[in-house]
């Protein structure tokens, strides 16, 4: 396969893994979004049921506690960078549709001379900083004994370093020193 035909088919996996990214965050979203307020509730209902179990001093202080337990685990505290809410629904389905127009942007124009690198590097940086922060949701939903959403994070993350890895050499592809000019000067 020639030059322009593997920087091609590079750029339409690079599109085609932005959203596969896309649609898995999505979805690790949504499981995360449904099974955090049942666990929360559920934990919230063991350390209530445990409190009593224990046989605290009075009945109101018991009812203290069980209020307590309940405020504390059923508003857990949501990831913060800079001050923004990384949870934020408005973020996270924005996200979502910044990839998705990214992966069409990468397919329309990234054989296009102007414009093709420009994309490129647009989702090199988008899919590595996702990458980053999806490694750091890994150990967030671990830590949380949340093995679904970990999971999802990590099929997300490696989606999302795939995408670095596609869209650098694709990049790499269309520069004047590419594949075939190294190995010649060899």
């Amino acid at each position: 396969m020639d030059l322009f035909g593997n920087r091609v088919a590079l750029i339409r996996w690079t599109s085609a893994m932005l959203a596969i990214s896309a649609l898995l965050f999505a979805a690790a979203v949504s499981v995360e979004g449904s099974g955090h307020r049942e666990s929360a509730s559920v934990v919230a209902h063991d350390e209530a049921a445990e409190s009593q179990e224990q046989g605290d001093e009075a009945g109101e202080t018991s009812k203290h506690q069980d209020g307590a337990a309940t405020s504390e685990t059923g508003s857990r505290a949501e990831p913060t960078l800079l001050g923004i809410n990384l949870e934020d629904s408005r973020l996270v389905w924005g996200f979502v549709g910044v990839s998705i127009l990214l992966a069409v942007a990468v397919m329309r124009f990234g054989v296009v001379a102007p414009f093709g690198n420009a994309v490129l590097l647009l989702a090199i940086l988008l899919a590595g900083l996702a990458a980053i922060l999806d490694g750091r949701e890994i150990f967030l939903q671990l830590d949380r004994a949340n093995t679904t959403v970990a999971g999802l994070a990590g099929l997300t993350a490696l989606a999302h370093i795939a995408v670095v890895i596609l869209a650098a050499l694709a990049w790499r592809a269309a520069s004047p020193a590419g594949p075939a000019t190294i190995r010649d000067a060899r």
